[in-house]
């Protein structure tokens, strides 16, 4: 008569094989190259993060990790192709903050991304700064609105297209303050930082990457949104210590594996991504790109997906940003 200890292990086979996995699949993960899928196209900012991400992470499991680049559809065509990959660790995605923010920009936007993938871990943050064409008669943010009150429908500003991060950073602090600002959407935050230098818009919204187009004054940053000031604008405020908390954007970046990923691989990513980002190595090429390292495990990193989206599902209606199709 079979003992506890054996039906135990016949039923985590079963599952195992429901799943698709042979049970030794597990234990020499991963034999083979893995996937990271990339929701933008290359040479954004995910991309470099997650190339960088993916070199390290491949020396650490001593695998290969090719990068498969598939953006558009705002995202959902990389999530597609997690949410169908099997769940046996050879396929994963980077996620960014604009995956909680989708189901209230996008109708067909199908995804939870706690409910319909794993969360692996968060890897890293980063945030938005405000800067303005320097013929702009404002030095603070508080004379921007006030001018942008002055001059209904003067003040233009860009940003990397309609629902992004960089677009709803300018929107909270247009719903905080009645600023008067109007929004240019662009293809990317690159031709909208080139068009502020000219003078085309007022006002850009930035990724701290993409901020140093301001340095040798061909922008003027007032303000950024993040929890201090970052040491590249060491001399320029946070929006909390101008008095608007509330205006915070902080842009982060998480590993996802699809649906009912196996623990044990999960937990071999986990302890490997852990040691990814406590390099220093790692963190300095983070902060060359403007970024943070950032570390949270899979159930905190769930909880945080969760409660960002909360936030922006009261916050995205109020700011009265159509839903696209």
């Amino acid at each position: 008569m079979p003992n506890r200890r054996s039906i135990n292990v016949i039923a985590l086979a079963g599952v195992m094989l429901l799943l698709g996995l042979a049970p030794g699949q597990t234990e020499d993960y991963p034999s083979r190259p893995v996937r990271l899928i990339i929701t933008t196209p290359a040479g954004s900012l995910v991309d470099v993060l997650g190339r960088l991400f993916a070199q390290d992470l491949s020396d650490r499991l001593g695998q290969t990790i090719v990068v498969d680049n598939r953006p558009g559809a705002m995202t959902q065509i990389g999530a597609d192709a997690l949410n169908r990959a099997s769940p046996d660790g050879y396929t994963l995605m980077i996620v960014t903050s604009e995956a909680t923010m989708l189901p209230f920009l996008k109708k067909s936007y199908r995804y939870d991304p706690v409910k319909d993938f794993t969360p692996i871990a968060l890897l890293a943050t980063s945030w938005t700064v405000f800067a303005v064409n320097p013929k702009v008669p404002a030095n603070t943010l508080a004379e921007l609105i006030a001018y942008s009150k002055a001059n209904p429908g003067r003040v233009r500003y860009g940003s990397g297209g309609v629902g992004g991060a960089l677009h709803i950073a300018v929107e909270m602090l247009r719903l905080k303050t009645g600023a008067d600002l109007v929004h240019v959407p662009y293809r990317g935050g690159g031709q909208a930082a080139s068009d502020a230098v000219a003078g085309q818009i007022e006002m850009v919204s930035l990724g701290l990457a993409s901020a140093r187009v301001a340095e040798g004054g061909a922008l003027r940053v007032l303000a950024q949104t993040g929890p201090r000031r970052h040491p590249m604008f060491a001399d320029v405020p946070t929006t909390a210590e101008l008095g608007m908390p509330d205006v915070r954007m902080d842009t982060w970046f998480g590993l996802l594996a699809p649906p009912d990923t196996p623990e044990p691989i999960v937990a071999r990513l986990v302890r490997e991504s852990d040691a990814v980002v406590n390099q220093p190595g790692f963190r300095e090429k983070l902060f060359r790109i403007g970024c943070d390292a950032a570390w949270m495990p899979p159930t905190e990193f769930g909880i945080f997906m969760r409660d960002d989206a909360k936030k922006w599902e009261k916050l995205i209606p109020a700011m009265g940003i159509p839903m696209v199709d």
